[in-house]
């Protein structure tokens, strides 16, 4: 399937969100990815695909991509996206995954590295969007003291008691006393924890060391992105 790119906004110095419109309807779950295709000459060692999450909720209808861009080290795909103007395509494929919230009865604990916070984004956004005040407390971590989507979170936790978030901002860290301090009860929530593949691992890890059982713990990793 093609999406054609509709608008493009910037969420925070260096991240910019790409919202397509799908050639024909497109259904998902808020917190799934796709398979993205960007032909483009001089591809680099990374090729011309890559797997991003839906950062838009199902009911919005439109496929949103939020990334960073590194002007000293952007692959060619990135090049390529950034470039897109209004009306030009992008090949969609594949929709998966499972990080995503099943149960809206039960307490979440979401940690985010930096852009890893795309998929959290639909989940809040598609819960409100049905009625559910989800118990979530956001822990969002990143290197800069601007943050993604920080507006929009911040106007959703003021409808919803229920969502708190705490923002770590460099050279503040996700470790284990800052988790202890704002999760008095490792063992009630069930923890979702998305960002860098290194940052995703060593939290995975550090949260079992700390008493948070392993079933409780669902992890979503992005590639090609250091530690926050």
């Amino acid at each position: 399937m093609k999406l054609k790119l509709a608008a493009r906004k910037t969420e925070s110095p260096g991240v910019e969100s790409f919202i397509f419109k799908p050639q024909e309807p497109l259904v998902w779950k808020a917190g799934q990815f796709l398979h993205y295709v960007l032909n483009h000459s001089s591809t680099d060692d990374r090729g011309s695909d890559r797997w991003f999450t839906i950062a838009s909720a199902p009911y919005e209808r439109h496929v949103m991509i939020t990334t960073r861009f590194d002007s000293k080290r952007s692959s060619t795909f990135k090049k390529t996206l950034k470039a897109l103007k209004p009306g030009d395509t992008i090949e969609v494929s594949d929709l998966d995954g499972d990080f995503i919230v099943s149960d809206p009865k039960k307490e979440y604990i979401f940690i985010a590295g930096g852009i890893g916070v795309t998929p959290f984004r639909s989940i809040l956004k598609q819960a409100e969007h049905e009625g559910k005040k989800l118990r979530v407390k956001l822990i969002y971590a990143n290197r800069k003291t601007v943050a993604a989507y920080q507006k929009e979170f911040e106007a959703m936790a003021r409808r919803n008691r229920n969502l708190k978030i705490h923002y770590l901002f460099s050279p503040q860290r996700i470790d284990k006393q800052t988790i202890k301090e704002l999760v008095p009860d490792l063992k009630k929530p069930f923890f979702y924890v998305s960002g860098p593949e290194p940052m995703v691992e060593a939290i995975g890890k550090m949260l079992q060391q700390i008493g948070v059982p392993k079933r409780r713990i669902k992890q979503d990793w992005f590639p090609g992105y250091p530690a926050e």
